[in-house]
């Protein structure tokens, strides 16, 4: 019998330090659920106190990206599309757009799973919120050098939401419910409130306080944030809120740990040649989707989320870890960074499981 104890040493110490006040974390194989626990409460917006449990959902942040990526490869082994696909040819909308076709015209598939497509890192389209997202793209992508090598970029994960959607000819949210009943999981959407309990969820953050800093120093401005008083249930990521009405490739979905833990495990029994080759090293620490690298993923991939989440799988040794924390769910400004709470989670979990 394992002991995931110092699981429990782990997290405590850092929830103390002031980290996150809330998490859940699940370990677990390729059939069974090793060890799953909750940890702290959370302020909620109508002033109470609730203590978290095993069914809270939490913002995935960037780890939404996954559930993107998997739609993509998907698509992919039905034969609906080709990672060396033109995004051009899927989104004809980019042509009739000079600058955004002279700068996406060759870009394929691939290159947006891998991020190196060359786009900039980051552009807040909700500072033109109304106009159409090609135009915005257009209205900017001129004026920016062509990046080298890898360059993480939301961008690259705006325009694979709207392929999916394009492929399969509905929002990108009914995709994704296509992609929860496959996996035969629970709580895992966009728009939480839309026909699954929203009662049971962890805020995200207050307001978009960095965000504010970046788009100012950038020149540019925008009315509409959230306020700073009352915590956020849902999605943090501004453009995935304002410009994107919380529906994005990007950003966006709420999930409990059993969600992500039935999708990191399609990726622990897989047989398709791609879904396996996701896992493994393409561009400099990336894979299809996943992020590689011995640092914070021993012998396997993962993905990490702005407010907090974090998967983690490891094939050879045949386990995965979801941690779902709230690291920006404070009422002052908190830029606390999990990394370190990560890695030692990941050696923890490595050590125990190899």
């Amino acid at each position: 019998m394992k002991d995931f104890s110092v699981l429990d040493r782990i997290t405590e110490e850092y929830r103390s330090k002031g980290y996150f006040p809330s998490a859940v974390i699940s370990v677990f194989d390729d059939k069974n659920t090793l060890y799953r626990k909750a940890y702290g409460e959370n302020l909620l917006p109508d002033g109470t106190i609730s203590a978290v449990d095993e069914r809270t959902a939490f913002d995935m942040a960037s780890c939404t990206k996954i559930c993107t990526s998997t739609q993509i490869l998907l698509l992919i082994d039905e034969g609906k599309l080709r990672l060396e696909d033109r995004i051009t040819r899927i989104l004809p909308e980019i042509k009739s757009r000079k600058n955004l076709y002279a700068r996406l015209r060759s870009v394929t598939i691939y290159q947006l799973l891998t991020h190196t497509s060359g786009i900039l890192d980051w552009y807040p389209f909700y500072t033109q919120k109304g106009k159409d997202f090609f135009d915005v793209f257009e209205s900017f992508i001129g004026n920016t050098e062509i990046v080298d090598g890898m360059e993480y970029s939301d961008m690259n994960y705006m325009l694979l939401g709207l392929v999916i959607a394009k492929v399969k000819g509905k929002p990108l949210d009914a995709c994704l419910e296509d992609l929860r009943i496959a996996l035969g999981a629970g709580r895992l959407a966009y728009r939480m409130e839309q026909g699954q309990d929203r009662d049971n969820m962890a805020p995200s953050c207050y307001g978009n306080s960095i965000e504010e800093r970046m788009v100012a120093q950038r020149g540019l401005s925008f009315e509409g944030w959230r306020s700073k008083d009352q915590p956020v249930i849902g999605c943090n990521d501004g453009n995935t809120h304002y410009f994107f009405d919380d529906v994005a490739g990007l950003a966006g979905i709420s999930a409990e740990a059993d969600a992500y833990e039935r999708l990191c495990r399609l990726y622990l029994t897989t047989e398709s040649p791609l879904l396996l080759r996701s896992m493994t090293e393409q561009e400099p620490e990336r894979g299809l989707g996943w992020q590689v690298g011995e640092n914070l993923y021993p012998e396997g991939c993962g993905h990490t989320g702005f407010s907090g989440p974090w998967i983690y799988v490891c094939r050879k040794h045949n386990f995965g870890v979801v941690t779902l924390v709230n690291r920006l769910a404070y009422p002052t400004e908190h830029g606390t960074n999990t990394g370190d709470y990560r890695r030692a989670i990941a050696a923890a979990v490595h050590e125990m499981m190899k």
